[in-house]
This record gives structure tokens, sequence and C-alpha cells, in this order.
């Protein structure tokens, strides 16, 4: 039923390198236990979870992408890269505002903590 993110090896390689990111870490920590659901009911809810938990990876691996092209831009601020570093940007914007909407869609109230534990950095 699930397949490997293709984003995997990029969280592999960066733990192979020593790299310590929050995000990172939330990454590795999502794929170590898969639960076998016992019932439909359990089978939906977990389906649910699976779901949320998946618009949160995709948060998670825009904000240390983002966090990559940062360090580059720092590094060499090219036009280039301020760009790009923009770009994902908004791409993290969006999808951790989809994030925000998944989980108001399943009725978890609102966290006023959200802003601070996916936080995007101001463009470049």
């Amino acid at each position: 039923m699930s397949s490997e993110p293709a984003w995997r090896s990029l969280v592999r390689q960066l733990v192979d390198e020593g790299r310590e990111s929050v995000y990172l870490e939330r990454l590795r920590k999502r794929y170590d236990v898969r639960l076998h659901a016992p019932s439909i009911e359990q089978e939906i809810l977990e389906e649910m979870a699976h779901a949320l938990s998946r618009a949160e990876d995709r948060v998670n691996v825009a904000l240390l992408e983002l966090e990559l092209l940062g360090e580059r831009c720092d590094a060499d601020p090219s036009p280039a890269r301020v760009a790009a570093f923009n770009a994902k940007r908004e791409e993290a914007l969006r999808v951790r505002r989809d994030l925000k909407i998944h989980r108001e869609a399943l009725r978890f109230p609102r966290d006023p903590r959200f802003e601070g534990l996916y936080p995007v950095p101001e463009p470049r």
C-alpha cells in the first residue's frame, strides 16, 4: 500500500552526513513504526492519521529544503539562489496552509503554537 517517499533518500543522506535539524528529526521519527489495523473503524482512523502525517511531512520536507537553500544563499546570494529560496518559501507557506486546513477539517483545536512549530522565514 505505501511506497517509500521520494525524499526519503535526502533524509538518509543528511543523517549519514551527521546533519542536525528539527525538521529532519521529525521526518526520521515519522517512519519508525507502522501499525496493523485490527478493524474497519481502526483502519479509517489510522488512514486519517496517516493522511495528516503525510501533510505534516510535506511541511517538514519543504522547511528542510528551505533551510538548505537558505544556507546556500548565505554562502552565495546569487539572484538564482535567492529566486530558488523565495520559490521554496512560497511552497512552504502553501503546504503549511494545507496542513492547517487539514487539521481544521479533522476538527483539531487551533494550536496557538502552530506558526512557531513550522516557521517560514521572510523572503530574501
